[in-house]
């Protein structure tokens, strides 16, 4: 008896011959090679020893090559090329040859020595070996057993051959060209079906070694298409259709299944099903890398959205995965997903994916937090990018919390630069929308239509009173401290000119076209704008800063030091409340007939200069004359008078007026408009001006001292 396996498997074909090829190889046939003609060569192409009328020339069947008797001795079946009889081969290709032919026997124990075979080859790493293998259809063979095989252990030995051979970047496309990857996709929609169909089922098949294959397979199935997906022209090629993109979702969330009952008590198995866990988890990993790979690709961004269910839903699963390596990759996916134009946007967050995407950032403790960091700076680039769309911009906003909750994140991260820079981004993007500047600094909105100018004013003025005594603190924990926020942004030592940009651009946008009254809430925000504008060069932030400067300090008028001021009726009204006349309160009378500042800055030039305790006014006519007065500047109208001390408390409690406070009045000395009469000196006067009390801090008194050039 011949235990030839050669001959086993010759004669096991022999016996087929009547059966078509198709149903004999399962459609497993490659193209014959090209024979090299025989008058170009000379020279044996294995020992290289030259042709003779004796030593005659030989082709071998499988590469096509001229050898001598010598050198192709052997012969072997070869149903992949059609040659189901015994032909001539050479020494070289006989191992590829003969593994192939084992791997398409009906024999499952021939078909896994064959696999055992084609995968020493890969592991050799022998490029020459490797090229012959691709060449002669040893990739082919792994194909197939992905593809006709049943046995776990075959789908083992195939793609572990098929994870080593995609780690040469010169060998990696022809694992697309030869047809593997939707055979990977249908392994793993097989062993997900089987393995999640009934986990806690007592079939043989659920035992520690099938449980240990089936963790080994989906692991080399993951490697596979991360190493395919990292390489950008075969990225393109690997999702064909959606039972593509499910399966690789599938393989994202997959869950290895239990023990049977029989084995849970032996430790040696125990320990070893904790490694079947890890290699899974590792898969998942690798696959939630494959789709944030395919993410960038626009064709496959097309196909996810327009399959909601397998893409989008799943994706948004993923967020929400046990493992770490899913739940980050899976947000950066939806950050690339978030980048398509307006179009797909708020698809994206639409049959509340919102509420998904938002729980990200709902963080129970700063543990919790630290643990889900990248995936939450992921999750907030999404959101900022969403928010440039009106629509989707509206879904975010909207979600309770959402604002408080990226205040939280802005607390817990204050040296993530990442999350910093998205956060702040997000921030400027909201407030573009006039709806969403009443959220970020829970003002009331009144009806401009409804009600007049002064209405509204009193409305407003009523609803913020009653928000400030009732609601301040919920208001502030559902919307959050945005204004607080932003300049613990801005302070933050990762603050660098793009975070900059993007809070100068929040702080321009919420305090454009908004109540007079929520400027006030803003005003904290002047010393960051001011460090900004003296350290930041950059011409389009320096612009926004000093846009902001302006709205929330506008600049206050003029007023020269030795003028008597003359007010409006609204003024006098205000400073009239218990007497009829004002004079006393500037220490001399009031004077009405003259032309205001304005007008006569038109017709006159004045210089004012301090020299020891005498200031000398050099007024230039239109007609070119000079008129110079000289007298004493009094100490007290240089003098800035604090809010707190008594000489200021004790003015206002001589001057019998009804202000409730010096708060009160300095308020209404900042709006105060002032005119000038040019004709009158002081020299008529019995005394020079009293100036009112001039509010720390209000801009009046750089105003008021740059009339002067006075060196003490």
């Amino acid at each position: 008896m011949d235990n030839n396996p050669l001959t086993s498997l010759s004669s096991s074909h022999s016996r087929n011959d009547s059966l078509s090829q198709s149903e004999l190889l399962d459609g497993f046939l490659l193209v014959r090679p090209v024979w090299v003609d025989d008058e170009t060569v000379k020279n044996c192409k294995g020992c290289e020893i030259g042709f003779t009328a004796i030593r005659r020339k030989h082709h071998c069947r499988q590469c096509g090559n001229i050898f001598c008797q010598e050198c192709t001795s052997r012969k072997i079946s070869l149903p992949q090329f059609g040659y189901i009889t015994p032909e001539r081969i050479c020494n070289e290709c006989f191992e590829i040859a003969y593994l192939v032919g084992y791997i398409i026997s009906d024999e499952p124990s021939t078909q896994i020595h064959g696999a055992r075979g084609l995968l020493d080859i890969v592991e050799r790493g022998n490029e020459h070996e490797l090229s012959n293998f691709i060449t002669y259809g040893g990739l082919d063979a792994l194909v197939y057993l992905c593809r006709a095989s049943h046995t776990n252990d075959l789908h083992q030995l195939g793609t572990t051959a098929l994870t080593n051979l995609s780690g040469y970047e010169s060998f990696k496309p022809y694992i697309i060209m030869k047809g593997g990857i939707p055979y990977l996709y249908n392994l793993i929609l097989f062993y997900y079906s089987k393995i999640n169909s009934d986990a806690s089922s007592s079939d043989p098949s659920y035992t520690a070694k099938f449980l240990d294959s089936a963790s080994t397979i989906i692991l080399n199935i993951g490697n596979i298409l991360y190493s395919l997906s990292i390489s950008g022209s075969l990225c393109q090629r690997m999702v064909i259709d959606v039972g593509s993109l499910e399966a690789i979702m599938k393989l994202a969330s997959f869950q290895l299944g239990n023990l049977a009952e029989d084995e849970t008590s032996d430790e040696d198995i125990l320990l070893t099903y904790e490694e079947m866990h890890l290699r899974v988890e590792l898969a998942k990993g690798l696959a939630a890398k494959t789709i944030s790979c395919l993410a960038t690709n626009p064709s496959h961004q097309l196909l996810i959205f327009e399959n909601p269910r397998i893409g989008l839903d799943k994706l948004m699963d993923l967020l929400h995965s046990s493992t770490y390596e899913v739940r980050k990759y899976a947000a950066k996916s939806i950050a690339y997903l978030s980048l398509r134009n307006d179009k797909y946007k708020s698809a994206l967050i639409k049959d509340g994916r919102v509420k998904v995407l938002t729980s990200v950032i709902e963080l129970v403790d700063e543990n919790l937090a630290k643990a889900n960091q990248v995936t939450i700076s992921h999750a907030c680039c999404a959101m900022a990018n969403l928010a440039t769309n009106a629509e989707s911009q509206q879904l975010l906003i909207s979600q309770p919390s959402l604002l408080s909750n990226l205040c939280q994140v802005v607390s817990y991260f204050i040296s993530d630069k990442e999350i910093q820079r998205h956060v702040a981004r997000l921030l400027a993007n909201f407030a573009l929308y006039e709806e969403n500047k009443t959220r970020m600094l829970f003002y009331p909105m009144t009806n401009e239509k409804e009600a007049t100018d002064e209405e509204a004013e009193k409305v407003a003025e009523q609803e913020a009173e009653q928000e400030q005594d009732n609601n301040d603190q919920q208001l502030e924990e559902f919307f959050g401290s945005i204004v607080p926020t932003l300049i613990a942004i801005g302070d933050s030592p990762v603050a660098d000119v793009e975070i900059q940009r993007h809070i100068v651009r929040a702080l321009d946008n919420l305090s454009t076209e908004v109540p007079s009254m929520s400027h006030s809430k803003l005003l904290p925000c002047l010393p960051l704008i001011n460090r900004i504008l003296d350290t930041i060069k950059d011409e389009d932030i320096r612009k926004r800063a000093t846009h902001v400067l302006n709205k929330l300090s506008p600049p206050l008028p003029s007023i020269p030091i030795s003028s008597p001021f003359i007010l409006n009726n609204d003024q006098q009204h205000y400073f009239q409340q218990d007497y009829d006349d004002i004079s006393h309160f500037y220490g001399q009378p009031q004077n009405t007939s003259d032309l205001s500042l304005n007008e006569k800055n038109n017709l006159t030039k004045t210089k004012v200069e301090v020299e020891n305790n005498t200031a000398t006014t050099k007024i230039t006519n239109v007609d070119d004359s000079n008129v110079i007065t000289s007298y004493l500047v009094p100490v007290d109208n240089l003098i800035l008078l604090d809010d707190k001390e008594t000489k200021t408390s004790a003015y206002i409690s001589t001057s019998n007026n009804n202000f409730g406070n010096i708060e009160e009045l300095n308020n209404n000395f900042n709006n105060i408009s002032l005119e000038h009469n040019y004709k009158e000196t002081l020299s008529t006067l019995d005394k020079p001006p009293k100036l009112p009390p001039i509010r720390q801090n209000s801009g009046a008194l750089p105003t008021l001292l740059n009339q002067f050039s006075f060196d003490n």
